[in-house]
């Protein structure tokens, strides 16, 4: 009779299982394998490292190139305030504490404006707290401009304000007069930690680190969640960044201020003596994989323990893991993108198929009705992009996908659904590439700068023209005039220069007040444009005087004519209201060369001209003395 168990065949499975040839090759498979499996856990915390150093290395250098940008703009509207500044002060400085108030709305910057003469002593200060004639000679900035010529900017050491007490950082530049010589020197003064608020934008761990210092190696602004904004002021001997001669590059090691080990990434702004620098801490790259090295070896552990089931499941796991970590790259690669453009949309776009998935931001920035848009092929391009940059950027995305380029930045336009166009700035790069190398996927960010665009436009205006007329200012005169001189040389015609100014204005001024002297020069510029060419540049040179630049000119008399229906023209009345103005000018011409080689000479001869007629009585028309001779 046959054995009870002998029927079952579950029980007989089983059984076999304890049987000693099945033992002993058990025994035997588990030393080969073990071996394999524990290997491959150590390969894969080993490549937890490196992709750590990788992650940490890539973070910190897209976040330096984006905190340098932020430096960049930053400095450049300062120094642009300052040169509009500087014009206003030099033209009229009873207007000056107007014009710094208007730039405080614009800017929003907390800044400190002071004004003072070549010998340092303080003329001007937007902190009332200032005493006038206050003695900063002795500061850096006021050797600097004294032993440097030309106009440059420049920026200072952080040190305490002499004026308001706080730690502060200087921007400078000099005022000079006509001849070149230094008249005074205007600065702006930023807080330091202005330029941290980069920092809280960031999230690189506990331990990061973002910092601005002066190529010399002083620390302007550090900042780190352990020691603040402490270390500002302090010098940096032989920091990496400072001794480079590239404009950027990253480096591993331990801090000298806090003895923290980070992978830190630099950036150069050479224009202006700045390197800005982040730094992750190396700890915190490495706590982003914490999670999967535990469960790699947990992983280990079962697959040691039932070794038989789970040694092909292992393998599966491993595969999962592959492109769960290809996901997480993907996704850190959107985020990366995303934090540069602080909050601006994001697109997702399947580069084989050319189309471009958008996220609720980027489809209000474009004012598309679809969250998918055509974005690679050239009809879709030529419909969304204006036809000026359609080119352009044709060209840089065909550089980034071939790896020309290691990220797409453009700043172009983009239609709108009614017509118009509006300025963005549109970044991505490609992260995901074929087995050939060819680009499979692109992400990126559209950002509306709109409002920079004509925050800069209106920046331009203000810097080439007169506030009051609408006229090129002296700047823009200057320019033209070396222009027209070049032409001139080049193509052997002459160049007319016209100075006036206007007599009788002053009583309108005293009799009628300020606000019908300025409506008087508006009409004044309106009326005298009227008889001029489209190619003739009519100034406003400061006061009631002008100066209307002849870019070519056949002889002497050509001139004359311009001026006398200037002079014919002034001499009508000015209708402002109920009240008639009745004034007239003083006209002084000269001509290139006969008159002089450059502007300067030019413009001299015609002003020495104007007070020729006005020294005749005025209301008249005088030539420059060598115009007549010749």
């Amino acid at each position: 009779m046959p054995h009870p168990t002998s029927s079952n065949p579950i029980v007989a499975m089983f059984s076999g299982y304890f049987r000693r040839r099945v033992l002993r090759q058990l025994a035997l498979y588990l030393a080969l394998m073990l071996p394999v499996v524990w290997g491959l856990v150590t390969i894969e915390q080993a490549r937890f490292a490196t992709l750590a150093e990788a992650g940490g290395k890539n973070n910190v250098q897209n976040l330096s190139r984006a905190f340098s940008e932020e430096v960049k703009a930053t400095v450049a509207l300062v120094d642009l305030s300052l040169v509009q500044l500087r014009g206003t002060w030099q033209r009229d400085p009873a207007d000056f504490a107007e014009g710094i108030a208007e730039h405080a709305r614009h800017l929003g910057l907390p800044i400190h404006i002071t004004v003072t003469d070549a010998e340092g002593r303080l003329l001007y200060t937007n902190d009332g707290a200032a005493p006038q004639g206050l003695a900063l000679g002795d500061l850096r900035p006021f050797a600097i401009h004294r032993t440097q010529a030309g106009d440059r900017l420049y920026v200072d050491r952080p040190e305490k304000h002499r004026v308001g007490g706080q730690w502060m950082v200087r921007f400078t530049r000099p005022i000079r007069d006509a001849a070149g010589r230094l008249t005074g020197v205007i600065a702006a003064s930023i807080p330091p930690a202005y330029f941290l608020r980069f920092y809280d934008s960031i999230d690189l761990g506990p331990d990061a680190t973002v910092s601005l210092m002066r190529l010399d190696g002083t620390i302007i602004a550090r900042s780190s969640r352990g020691d603040g904004n402490r270390h500002m002021g302090k010098n940096i001997v032989g920091a990496p960044q400072v001794l480079a001669q590239s404009i950027s590059g990253n480096f591993r090691r331990a801090s000298s201020l806090d003895r923290i080990e980070r992978f830190y990434a630099w950036y150069k702004l050479s224009d202006y003596g700045l390197v800005v620098t982040v730094g992750q801490a190396v700890h915190d790259a490495e706590a982003r994989f914490a999670q999967q090295g535990t469960l790699m070896r947990s992983v280990g552990l079962v697959v040691s323990l039932v070794l038989g089931l789970l040694g092909w499941a292992a393998i599966g796991a491993a595969e999962r893991r592959r492109r769960a970590l290809k996901a997480l790259a993907a996704a850190e690669a959107r985020w990366k993108l995303a934090l540069n453009a602080a909050g601006d949309g994001v697109w997702d776009c399947d580069v084989t198929k050319g189309t471009a998935l958008l996220s609720p931001s980027a489809q209000r920035i474009l004012d598309s009705e679809h969250p998918t848009v055509s974005w690679f092929g050239s009809k879709g391009l030529a419909e969304l992009v204006h036809p000026d940059e359609c080119e352009a950027v044709r060209l840089a995305l065909r550089a980034h996908i071939e790896g020309v380029t290691p990220d797409y930045a453009m700043v172009h336009r983009i239609r709108m659904r009614d017509g118009s166009w509006r300025w963005i700035e549109a970044r991505g790069t490609v992260t995901e590439r074929g087995e050939r190398g060819e680009p499979l996927r692109m992400v990126g960010t559209f950002s509306n700068i709109d409002a920079r665009k004509q925050e800069e436009e209106r920046m331009r205006r203000m810097a080439h023209e007169d506030a009051l007329t609408g006229l090129p200012n002296r700047v823009l005169l200057d320019e033209r005039m070396r222009q027209a001189i070049l032409a001139g040389a080049r193509d052997g015609h002459k160049v007319g220069m016209i100075y006036f100014d206007l007599d009788k204005f002053k009583p309108v001024n005293d009799t009628h007040g300020h606000a019908v002297g300025d409506r008087l020069l508006r009409m004044v510029a309106e009326r005298v444009r009227a008889v001029l060419r489209e190619s003739d540049t009519l100034a406003r040179v400061g006061g009631d005087e002008f100066a209307v630049l002849l870019p070519r000119c056949a002889q002497a008399q050509d001139t004359e004519r311009v001026a006398s229906a200037i002079l014919a023209c002034l001499d009508q009345p000015f209708v402002d209201g109920e009240q008639v103005l009745n004034i007239s000018g003083s006209l002084g011409y000269a001509l290139y060369p006969d008159c002089g080689d450059d502007a300067e000479a030019l413009l001299h001869s015609a002003d020495l001209a104007m007070y020729d007629a006005k020294a005749h009585g005025r209301n008249r028309i005088s030539g420059s003395y060598r115009t007549r001779v010749g």
